[in-house]
């Protein structure tokens, strides 16, 4: 029982390695900029980002403060498909730039987006949007 459970979780790994970096895309990674504008530090925000509609089949971006701090990443991402990198608290009122570097393939999201999250009032934000 316990070499299928082994087995099993073993499996379960290779099977989601091979989804975050498809054959032929190789460690292959692109940086871009991104300035967060904060309105409080007590607000919670996200980033809503896009992967694009060609490319690789999979692709995972990861979020960094200027200092190379990790604040968060995308599970991998089909084309055209959307997540939210959840980046917490703690940002002060101004412009903080960060930085968006794609794992897995050379390519740039498609579109970002600030999100506020934990809103007291309804969402009337990027959901409703889309």
């Amino acid at each position: 029982m316990q070499k299928l459970i082994l087995s099993a979780a073993l499996a379960a790994f290779v099977v989601t390695s091979s989804l975050a970096e498809p054959a032929g895309c190789g460690m292959l990674q692109f940086k871009a900029e991104y300035r967060l504008s904060s309105d409080s530090d007590r607000r919670t925000y996200g980033i809503l980002i896009a992967a694009p509609e060609n490319g690789c089949p999979r692709v995972r971006f990861r979020v960094e403060t200027d200092a190379s701090r990790f604040l968060g990443h995308t599970p991998p991402l089909g084309p055209g498909e959307l997540a939210v990198v959840r980046l917490g608290r703690g940002f002060p009122r101004g412009e903080h730039l960060l930085s968006i570097a794609s794992e897995g393939c050379d390519t740039a999201p498609a579109a970002t987006r600030r999100v506020i999250l934990a809103k007291a009032s309804p969402d009337h934000g990027w959901r409703v949007s889309r």
